[in-house]
């Protein structure tokens, strides 16, 4: 086989697999990004076939649905419309969803790599051993300071790393893989040159080869995602790496010693017959599939009636027109359920919708830190740096050197190899008092990471040093963010920049819940920097000249919403003229009443005791405290829909904090330049974050992090489940189940844009990634009129039809060739 074939499809079968981030920084990622390109049908097949990963819910989740008509008959109808499919009588179609409904799960296709054929020749799980066995050197490899027993002398190519373990680890043959180690040692020491060996004797058809990549990527799909993470972080700030492709390598030496291995029981026959038998698949298997895609998509349907029975029974309510305040929220799906019960407390606050980031995409250095964080999306590189800034800088350094001293030296002790013996002995009876004040939620709360050791000086807010970032560049970032602002000609006299972020303990997920557009962090670095830009009277006048006047009497005030406990706080007090404090005090009055009205929706979402219930500040304050606590809040678990329209058309409307909501007025948006942001950036992020939560729910245990009561965290940067296994990506399942069913509706995002088709259709001519997200059915595309209704559904290849009907597509099969 040809070099450059080998490398091909080595490349694609990369590019397949989804980026993963550390826990340090969780943020939503896609989990089919690599599938972006193919249909959602044929990659839930392909999926199936290469790793048993499932992209729909069970039958019998279906069929509960329609029980509770969730899913009605019509949407049904629709589905079939949509594929191009003959209606089935409701009886013969509702008899065969009744009996695979009680069938378990049907794989499509066996194991036919070849430590899957030795486990079917040999009767012993050889795919478990090689992933227990890559989870073991990996959680070493790239254990980022959680242990204190270090492997010494890493290399930095993955390949390698392993070979040089491997040749001297003894477990692989006491576990009776015989000369594992002398094999080891006789390999290649450059990845590309093994990868190139190995594969000849294969004689794997040229288009069969990705598909065979992909499949052994997929048996650790965990790492993978985690190890393709680290390229796609390395390539977006031009130090490309291809640590995938060493992965490829490692798992394609376990094939190799396998062939070799097992020579006698016949191993190399039954590989040769796979490769002529390609085709044969579970017809059952195949059949079910179907019928589940086709339901699925029924379920999709009926969050779209639902969306749009919404919009039409709602009319266009304006905005307050001189606003006393405004409020802009990050799109998240919390903030509709805060920015709607606000307005409802007080009509003279408005608020608006934006990324969270808020145009700033700055990397944040904390006092006395050597890394800082990048607190922008990941989709785009973070640009210059802030610092953490206090009066006595040098004082607060030294005070967080200290601790950080003192708590990394506790740490050694307790993880010592001699010394942690003593811990538990002696020292542990100590900890009696702090255990049973968790268990109790007596405990004062965590403190803030962003804050430890500085309370003493940030008692007044918080500053940061810009002096990092160039004059030029502060002054662009402003006008970004306020060309993008749909109230830049009419600001209020106070305009709050609100970033959110969540509060827990003992939540290795933690970061998960804070602001994805901010990288997996809070996002109160965003808006401080924000505030502190827009209040500068250079920037002002500089802004002036480019045609964006801030009236003199506007201030920008930089706030956080904890989403945990829906409290507000103001970061930036002392920015406030004391002549104006009482003007603060009314708006926090309006925001504390609106928190506590928050509180009261959200709780219905929670199974509370009426002990509970009857504070519900109290109660939610000792969730994000309660170091027992697996569901503190539900993050963004129920997110179907975007909405990029003006306030006016969901204004008043109860969305559930099921939508995103970004402001934007076509009225005021000259060539769809800001239209074409929001499509590019905004658009595509709150698709990975349904994606993620949608990867969770359909398969808790490929693309979600499993149970997370059983969680072990695994070099400060994942978690695994139990003592072993896979490197566990995407949500725990207490993300997404409240314990007695689903908090999320897996369905796909409905993307509802008030704009001309032709204008949208433009933009998704020009990006292929988005036409692809649209023409592969991964988000579908609504169109909002100018009475605030849906009334145009994207089909195909830049076509539209009535939001109503489903004219569907050329006559098929139900089940694929």
């Amino acid at each position: 086989m040809e070099t450059s074939k080998i490398k091909s499809s080595l490349e694609k079968s990369c590019k397949r697999i989804a980026p993963a981030w550390p826990l340090k920084n969780f943020v939503a990622v896609n989990p089919y990004l690599g599938f972006t390109d193919t249909s959602f049908r044929e990659t839930a097949r392909k999926l199936a076939r290469r790793g048993n990963v499932k992209m729909t819910m069970p039958v019998r989740f279906y069929l509960k649905q329609i029980a509770a008509k969730v899913i009605r008959q019509e949407d049904i109808n629709q589905a079939f419309d949509a594929r191009g499919l003959d209606r089935v009588p409701e009886n013969e179609f509702f008899e065969e969803l009744d009996f695979f409904g009680k069938k378990g799960d049907l794989h499509l296709a066996k194991d036919t790599t070849l430590m899957g054929i030795a486990a079917q020749i040999t009767n012993k799980d050889w795919s478990r051993h090689v992933i227990e066995n890559i989870t073991h050197w990996a959680s070493s490899y790239f254990d980022d300071y959680i242990t204190t027993w270090t492997t010494t002398g890493k290399k930095s190519n993955l390949f390698q790393d392993w070979k040089e373990e491997a040749s001297h680890d003894l477990s692989n043959e006491i576990m009776g893989l015989k000369k594992f180690r002398e094999f080891v040692k006789g390999l290649p020491e450059d990845h590309n040159t093994f990868i190139e060996q190995f594969i000849e004797p294969l004689k794997i058809n040229d288009n069969e080869l990705e598909e065979y990549f992909h499949t052994l990527l997929l048996k650790v799909i965990g790492w993978s995602s985690y190890v393709s993470g680290i390229d796609y972080n390395n390539k977006l700030y031009a130090s490309e790496t291809e640590h995938l492709k060493e992965l490829t390598a490692i798992l394609l030496a376990w094939e190799n010693y396998f062939l070799q291995a097992f020579a006698e029981e016949k191993i190399k026959s039954q590989w040769y017959k796979n490769l002529h038998n390609k085709s044969e698949e579970n017809v059952q298997a195949i059949r079910k599939l179907e019928l589940q895609l086709l339901l699925q998509e029924a379920y999709d349907f009926a969050a779209q009636r639902e969306m749009m029975s919404t919009l039409k029974s709602s009319k266009v309510l304006a905005s307050p027109k001189a606003p006393k305040a405004q409020m802009i929220f990050c799109i998240d799906v919390r903030s509709e359920v805060y920015r709607r019960n606000l307005e409802n407390v007080d009509s003279e606050i408005e608020t608006l919708g934006f990324a969270g980031f808020f145009g700033f995409p700055v990397n944040y250095k904390p006092i006395a830190h050597e890394e800082g964080k990048n607190q922008c999306p990941v989709l785009i590189p973070s640009s210059a740096e802030v610092r953490e800034s206090v009066k006595d800088l040098e004082a607060a350094k030294n005070r967080r050197i200290s601790n950080h001293q003192i708590s990394y030296g506790w740490k050694k002790f307790k993880k010592g190899a001699i010394s942690n013996f003593g811990f538990v002995s002696p020292v542990g009876i100590s900890f009696l008092p702090q255990l049973i004040g968790n268990s109790f939620r007596w405990s004062k709360p965590v403190t803030d990471p962003n804050t430890d050791g500085l309370e003493k000086w940030l008692k007044e807010g918080r500053e940061l040093d810009l002096s990092g970032i160039p004059y030029e560049e502060q002054l662009g970032m402003a006008q970004g963010m306020m060309k993008n602002l749909e109230v830049k000609d009419r600001l209020a006299p106070f305009v709050l920049i609100t970033g959110h972020g969540s509060s827990s303990v003992n939540n290795p997920h933690a970061s998960g819940y804070d602001c994805g557009a901010c990288g997996g962090h809070s996002g109160e670095i965003n808006a401080l920097t924000g505030a502190q830009i827009l209040n500068t009277p250079e920037i002002r006048k500089d802004l002036a000249k480019a045609g964006i006047n801030i009236p003199e009497n506007t201030l920008f005030l930089a706030c956080l919403h904890n989403t945990t406990t829906d409290e507000i706080s103001i970061l930036n007090g002392k920015a406030i003229p004391a002549e104006r404090q009482q003007e603060v005090l009314a708006l926090k009055q309006s925001i504390d009443k609106a928190s506590e009205a928050c509180r009261t929706e959200r709780s219905e979402r929670f199974l509370l005791t009426d002990k509970e219930r009857k504070n519900l500040k109290n109660t939610f304050e000792a969730k994000a405290k309660d170091w027992s606590e697996i569901r503190p809040e539900w993050g963004l678990a129920g997110c179907n829909a975007f909405i990029i329209a003006p306030r006016e058309k969901t204004r008043g409307i109860n969305l559930k904090g099921r939508a995103f909501l970004q402001s934007y007025n076509p009225a005021k948006d000259n060539n769809f330049e800001v239209l074409e942001g929001i499509m590019t950036a905004p658009m595509v992020v709150t698709s990975w974050i349904n994606l993620q939560y949608f990867g969770s729910t359909v398969d808790t245990y490929k693309l979600g992090a499993g149970n997370k009561t059983l969680h072990n965290v695994t070099g400060a940067f994942g978690v695994v489940e139990g003592s072993g296994g896979d490197l566990k990506i995407g949500l725990p399942l207490q993300a997404v189940h409240n314990g007695e069913e689903f908090e999320h509706q897996p369905q796909r995002l409905n993307v509802v844009i008030d704009a001309p088709t032709e204008a949208i259709n433009a933009i998704l001519e020009k990006h292929e990634g988005l036409k692809q997200l649209c023409d592969n059915n991964w988000i579908k595309l609504l169109h909002l009129n100018e009475k605030g209704q849906i009334d145009l559904r994207y089909t195909h290849n830049l076509s539209w039809e009535n939001a109503k009907s489903s004219s569907g597509k050329k006559k098929e099969e139900l089940t694929i060739a």
